[in-house]
């Protein structure tokens, strides 16, 4: 086995600063009492005007005083760390939660990605693109890298290890504080003058079990592969939800670009390891104390480009208003559809120039309207005027013996048809149209209906009049027969 470990260092502050572009101000996450939080993390900008992690947010507030300071939300954090464990399942499906970071399991998948270090690339990239910044580690357990995830974050020269034999090698120079034991615990190899990991585990065997216990010395075990380690796979939920929280007010549309293409992103790597797309789904915008609007978005065809998705709600967002300044932003999506991959020809084919077409219906819907647009379809009716039907502009795949079996009228039909037909006078019983009609087919007799109360008994000419123009007219079969024109050919 090989494992790949995602440690995210101050989680709560990346998920503050992520959903900006860049982030100008100094940044604290609050946390502790209510009447005196402290500080829990801050930003760069903080951290250069003396604010220092565990102080009073009062304080830090002193010494910079444009500080921005931020409850901690420890159910956002949980919620953020399972939207990115469904993005990473498009890497590998077997993936971990921990409190901080992902174990990724990566043996099987390595060539489907190009190797190790084609993956680490790709990894590295997503998670930039999502706005996390995260230190990876490698090792054939995922203790072991996990602590070599932890190690590379404070700056110890570490490389990634795939094989068990040269594990404890690479772990040796660990320093015990990155195994989060008891202060207590470490502070007694720290008397014993023990403060990294090779000279723990060159202590004998039963001593170190009888003096730190055995949870302890089975915790080695587990790192080094002496001992199975299980723990429970990650099951991606049915459903997606991912919210970003801004900490200050947006008042323009086009400012919901940035942090909803990191949530689309999210999007497409959750899709993308469920083998499904989406053709609804709905942003949700918070504002201040003017409670939530929604704005609903989807497709013609099941879709998961984060791209083609962010140019829709691009279209939809230029022409909404805002009720009131935005202060979070939620992507919910609440079913999945069986997606078909497209694959990308040199030359374009069928598929693909299906793929083109639909993604300018999605345009088209958005910018008129999808009640406006729509497509005609054959009826089965004899009734021309009957015989038609509005239905979704992008039809639904057919299967091989639906195409084969498509039906085509016996007879050809105008492409304009009048509503209602006109009627036609006429001269000794011949019908007349910019002068003396010409029949040149027929007659086609349709006589239907009289299930539904609108029967109707015709026969149908193709008829051409003096200027050329070739007519479906068609004459009533009553009692007072009649001439009508039903139609025109293009």
């Amino acid at each position: 086995m090989l494992w790949i470990a995602l440690f995210l260092p101050e989680l709560p502050l990346q998920l503050a600063q992520r959903a900006l572009p860049e982030v100008t101000r100094a940044l604290v996450i609050a946390e502790g009492p209510e009447l005196r939080p402290l500080v829990c993390c801050a930003n760069a900008l903080a951290l250069e005007q003396g604010v220092q992690p565990g102080m009073p947010v009062a304080a830090a507030r002193a010494l910079a005083g444009e500080l921005v300071a931020l409850p901690r939300n420890p159910q956002a954090e949980a919620q953020a760390l399972g939207n990115l464990a469904c993005w990473a399942g498009q890497f590998t499906p077997r993936v971990q939660l921990l409190a901080a970071g992902l174990l990724l399991e990566v043996a099987s998948t390595l060539r489907l990605h190009g190797g190790l270090p084609a993956l680490l690339k790709r990894l590295r990239a997503g998670l930039r693109q999502l706005g996390y910044v995260a230190q990876p580690g490698v090792a054939p357990t995922p203790l072991a890298a996990w602590w070599l995830a932890r190690a590379r974050h404070a700056g110890l020269p570490t490389r990634p290890c795939r094989q068990l034999e040269q594990l404890a090698a690479q772990l040796a120079p660990l320093p015990l504080v990155l195994l989060d034991w008891p202060e207590d615990v470490l502070q007694t190899f720290e008397s014993l003058g023990i403060r990294q990991l090779g000279a723990c585990l060159q202590l004998p065997r039963d001593g170190f079990i009888r003096r730190f216990g055995q949870a302890r010395r089975l915790e080695l075990d587990r790192a080094l592969g002496l001992c199975p380690d299980p723990r429970p796979w990650f099951e991606p939920p049915e459903q997606f939800s991912s919210r970003l929280e801004f900490g200050f007010e947006l008042n323009d549309t086009e400012a919901l670009l940035f942090p909803l293409q990191r949530l689309l992103r999210e999007l497409e790597g959750f899709l993308r390891s469920r083998g499904a797309g989406v053709q609804r789904w709905e942003l949700q915008l918070e504002h201040w104390n003017h409670g939530r609007s929604s704005v609903v978005l989807g497709t013609s065809l099941p879709e998961r480009s984060a791209r083609q998705l962010l140019s829709l709600a691009r279209e939809k967002l230029s022409r909404l208003e805002l009720q009131a300044p935005v202060l979070a932003l939620t992507l919910q999506v609440d079913a999945l559809q069986a997606f078909e991959e497209q694959s990308h020809n040199l030359v374009a084919d069928e598929r693909s120039r299906a793929l083109d077409w639909q993604q300018l219906v999605d345009r088209l819907s958005l910018r008129l309207g999808s009640e406006r647009l729509y497509r005609l379809a054959r009826r089965e009716d004899h009734r021309p005027e009957h015989s038609w039907q509005r239905l979704a502009p992008v039809p639904a795949r057919k299967t091989r013996q639906q195409q084969a079996t498509a039906e085509t009228p016996a007879a050809p039909r105008p492409l304009w048809l009048l509503n209602p037909p006109r009627l036609l006078s006429t001269s000794m019983g011949h019908p007349l149209c910019q002068g003396r009609l010409d029949l040149l087919a027929g007659p086609e007799r349709i006589e239907s209906g009289w299930w539904d109360g609108q029967a109707v008994r015709r026969d149908y000419y193709v008829a051409r009049n003096p200027r050329g123009e070739t007519l479906w007219v068609y004459r009533e079969l009553r009692q007072t027969p009649a001439w009508y024109l039903h139609g025109i050919f293009a």
